[in-house]
């Protein structure tokens, strides 16, 4: 009987994907270990031998592909905007695509459910905020080097808002996933960034 080969980066990460859409359709307290062991194909016995716990399996998620997906949504991309045009553009379609599983909605949920209850989970969480909002100033912090962001805003303090205005966002879209309101949304934003050019 031949063996099977054993590849633990490989059961890791099937691991990590299947918590991850578990924890991004139901929380953190809505999935159970046996759905993310049957999702992944496995066995308890090889989750167990990656991660001790769910609140493991949690953490190792967060800093892994969470922070992975925040930062191929949202991290990247701010780092190749080269204008405010470009920065209105590239808001108005984070606001169109957002949807109860994209990356935003699986961090903000997790935080609400989570961080105030769980130390460890909230600072894991809060390292991909920071991530994601330093980001953000750091674009901010080129546009008033290359004159077209208004040299008065304070960039962390902008930063913080248009972070909190997508979270805010991405947990109205659970109630209210009608395209629409997502326009009303976005046009909005685009007026809030129209500020931030220099006059």
């Amino acid at each position: 009987m031949k063996q099977r080969k054993k590849q633990p980066e490989v059961t890791r990460q099937l691991i990590l994907d299947a918590a991850g859409e578990q924890f991004a359709r139901d929380g953190y307290s809505g999935t159970g270990l046996g759905p993310i062991v049957i999702q992944a194909g496995l066995t308890k016995g090889a989750l167990f031998h990656h991660f001790p716990d769910k609140r493991a399996l949690a953490l190792g998620w967060i800093s892994g592909d969470l922070m992975k997906n925040i930062r191929e949504i949202w991290i990247t991309p701010l780092g190749e905007i080269r204008s405010l045009d470009g920065l209105r553009t590239f808001c108005r379609a984070r606001c169109l695509d957002l949807g109860p599983e994209d990356g935003t909605s699986a961090l903000v949920a997790m935080a609400a459910e989570t961080a105030a209850v769980d130390p460890a989970l909230g600072a894991a969480l809060e390292e991909v905020f920071v991530a994601w909002r330093t980001a953000v100033a750091g674009l901010l912090e080129n546009g008033q080097a290359a004159g077209w962001i208004h040299p008065s805003i304070q960039p962390a303090v902008e930063a913080a808002i248009l972070v909190s205005a997508f979270s805010g966002l991405s947990v109205t879209t659970k109630c209210n996933s009608v395209e629409s309101f997502r326009r009303t949304f976005a046009t909005g934003l685009e007026g809030y960034l129209e500020t931030l050019r220099p006059q």
